[in-house]
């Protein structure tokens, strides 16, 4: 058989929910980037604006000459430089540059109102150009965009540092969150692993079960269960198989013994012939010992199967009818019509056989034994004028090697408990009842009475 692949459930957890915080870490970044980028942006633009009209304010006035010592002595209150310039419009319709601060160049970088970008030595930079209302001047403004995604990133790694700390916290929080989560696993793995092959328990776990693991443990137990009930099973029929076998295989070596040592012709063929006699029952022993052996396990009948009752009853009784036969035995067949069943045919077979056969062996010699197949009434009956079963014992003689009143009859005490299988496997049920009258007593009559159509078969 294929070993499956194993994996840790604890180890695929964890890194299923150390990678899902860590993507929605790395996206919470990015928003967290846009935003501050976002929202950097906006505040740069109005201290553009800010810078732009103190600067245009101061020009109008006339101290152009102190704008440039004006800017740079206030450059720190801005979080970034702000790049300058100062224009006017002479008479001629030229426009004349007053004063700029060294990041610009000569020439007006923008020449549109507002906000514009434009590149300046291969960077991209974000200008704002105001116009005075009541005079010939004009002042552009600039930040480089370069230093605005620094500052933007240095605002969005303080937002997210506290996050970033908190990584490794998150993967220890949820490393011992799931371990937690996982313990009832743990502990149902070492109650299972120390388990006894002889003493199959109910597994014990302390403290309650989650409901996702509470069904596994209840399957679990359920199945020891039918494990230790098999085991005993199994004990319990070696034990009492060898017990049984052992008779007779003393008996076999006694007779052996005998007809080898013996010189008289007369009891070395008796010897010979119980030799015989214990073959056959050896025989028959280790048959019935076969047929419980395969209806041991939990076997299901096939779905669909069905059979003629009526027609495996009159096949049965042709088979042993030598049987009655050799014993002056009466065996009759009462089987008018067709009785369709739902069940293997050898199971069926098996069953009849064991009903008959054990109602030949355990009727004198002369007796009487009835096989009656009633559709009508849905059953299977087998009468006989034996010494019948009292009731304080037919529970008894459902069970392995249980024997019937009559000690001396050959017989193994299998054959009931085989029917009492198969009748249980069919879903149908077993009566015992007063049987054929004889000498002012009753024999025995067992009915297996078979389930209508359509019903289940018990378990």
């Amino acid at each position: 058989m294929p070993q499956l692949p194993v994996y840790s459930l604890r180890r695929r957890l964890l890194a299923l929910l150390i990678g899902v915080v860590a993507v929605l870490w790395g996206l919470s970044a990015v928003v967290a980037f846009r935003t501050a980028h976002g929202e950097a942006d906006e505040l740069f633009d109005a201290q553009l604006v800010q810078v732009a009209e103190t600067l245009l304010a101061i020009v109008a006035t006339g101290d152009s000459p102190y704008v440039a010592q004006e800017m740079v002595e206030h450059q720190h209150d801005y979080q970034l430089p702000v790049a300058f310039q100062a224009w006017r419009l002479q008479e001629s319709g030229e426009w004349s540059l007053l004063v700029r601060s060294s990041e610009m160049p000569e020439v007006p970088p923008t020449r549109a109102p507002g906000f514009d970008e434009q590149e300046v030595d291969g960077a991209l930079w974000r200008f704002y150009s105001m116009d005075h209302g009541h005079s010939r001047y004009r002042v552009i403004v600039g930040q480089n965009h370069d230093a605005r995604y620094r500052l933007a990133g240095e605002i969005a790694l303080h937002l997210l540092a506290p996050i970033l700390i908190g990584l490794p916290l998150i993967a220890l929080a949820i490393w011992i969150v799931v371990g937690r989560a996982l313990a009832p696993l743990d502990a149902v793995a070492r109650a299972m692993g120390g388990l006894e092959p002889g003493r199959l328990l109910p597994v014990q776990v302390k403290g309650p079960l989650p409901a996702e693991i509470a069904p596994l443990v209840s399957s679990l137990d359920a199945l020891l269960k039918r494990l230790g009930e098999a085991l005993d099973s199994e004990k319990r029929f070696t034990a009492d198989a060898a017990h049984e076998l052992r008779t007779p295989l003393a008996a076999l070596r006694i007779q052996a013994q005998v007809a080898s040592r013996t010189e008289d012709e007369v009891g070395r063929r008796h010897a010979l012939s119980q030799v015989l006699s214990g073959v056959e029952r050896m025989t028959h022993l280790v048959e019935q010992l076969l047929t419980l052996a395969r209806l041991d396990p939990d076997a299901a009948l096939a779905g669909g199967v069905r059979a003629d009752l009526a027609d495996v009853a009159g096949q049965v009784c042709s088979v042993l009818a030598a049987q009655a036969i050799r014993r002056d035995q009466s065996l009759s067949l009462e089987a008018t019509d067709a009785f369709v069943v739902a069940g293997n045919r050898w199971w069926l077979e098996v069953l009849v056989r064991n009903l008959v056969d054990n109602a030949l062996r355990y009727t004198p010699e002369g007796g009487t034994v009835r096989v009656v197949v009633d559709p009508a009434a849905r059953c299977l009956r087998v009468e006989d004028d034996g010494p019948g079963i009292p009731p304080d014992m037919q529970e008894q003689v459902l069970t392995r090697f249980a024997r019937g009143q009559d000690e001396e009859a050959e017989g193994c005490g299998l054959g009931l408990s085989i029917v009492a299988r198969i009748v249980r496997i069919l879903g149908a049920r077993l009566e015992f009842g007063p049987g054929l009258p004889r000498d002012g007593r009753a024999g025995l009559a067992v009915t297996v009475r078979f389930p209508s159509p359509g019903a289940a078969p018990e378990a």
